[in-house]
């Protein structure tokens, strides 16, 4: 996915730029929540299971949107691979 945003960088600057941008947020998110417990949560959860899997859910996509924002913002400098590692190591000790 990252891969993709790297590739398409002047479309995903335009969208977030835009007056939609809330819109395109709202279901990039919604489309993370789902992939997110189709195949990590509902596969892979070993950890932290007194925690409501909707709350989980929510934190994971959330914290994706917010990473994909920040390295836009600083115009992309990691490569997917790099932010893959980043995301994984903040992430995988919560599931």
């Amino acid at each position: 996915m990252l891969q993709h945003l790297q590739e398409n960088e002047n479309n995903i600057l335009g969208l977030l730029s835009c007056e939609s941008s809330e819109l395109f947020l709202r279901y990039f998110k919604d489309s993370l929540n789902r992939l997110i417990r189709d195949q990590f949560v509902n596969q892979n959860r070993k950890t932290n299971r007194d925690i409501p899997q909707d709350f989980l859910i929510n934190h994971i996509s959330g914290s994706f949107v917010e990473m994909v924002l920040w390295w836009i913002r600083n115009r992309m400098k990691q490569t997917p691979e790099e932010l893959d590692r980043y995301f994984r190591a903040v992430i995988e000790p919560v599931l």
